[in-house]
């Protein structure tokens, strides 16, 4: 984007351009957002979004009571039958799910299978980050690195003629 041979005025004026471009463009979004919000607000508040809502709820409302109902059945038609197969769209699928104490399991995997376990990395770096001037670890270094940073706020940057 920019040329390293620039001199430090070009440098300027590009940053103060790019910094008026994105204000502006800031400015547009904000204003589609708003447009948008708008919108939807009138839609939500019109008679026919309201019917449909309704009609929407009290369906899904039903559905899960069907749906809760016809698993009970289909369980049911299992331990009467020993039969898997309710209806051709209804079916029962038996599943083993181990039962066990969590912290004896993780005691366990810890001497056992240490490759269960998952890494927290986030919990390692605010760890190491806390203790690095106390008790630093010998295989971690920190390297610094630049991170530009862009008000949220770029209207002050803005002339009436961008537009």
């Amino acid at each position: 984007m920019s040329d390293a041979r620039m001199s430090p005025s070009e440098m300027e004026e590009l940053v103060n351009n790019s910094v008026r471009n994105l204000g502006r463009l800031r400015d547009e979004e904000a204003q589609a957002k708003s447009e948008i919000a708008d919108m939807l607000k009138q839609l939500k508040e019109s008679e026919r979004w309201q019917t449909h809502s309704a009609i929407l709820a009290e369906t899904q409302e039903r559905i899960g009571e069907l749906e809760a109902g016809l698993r009970g059945l289909a369980i049911e038609h299992f331990k009467q039958t020993g039969n898997k197969t309710a209806h051709q769209a209804v079916k029962v699928r038996v599943i083993e799910r181990p039962i066990y104490n969590h912290k004896e399991a993780e005691s366990w995997a810890r001497e056992n299978l240490p490759e269960a376990l998952k890494f927290d990395k986030k919990t390692f770096e605010k760890y190491i980050k806390g203790v690095r001037s106390v008790k630093p670890l010998p295989f971690v270094t920190f390297k610094k690195e630049l991170q530009p940073t862009i008000a949220p706020d770029l209207s002050p940057y803005i002339s009436s003629s961008d537009y």
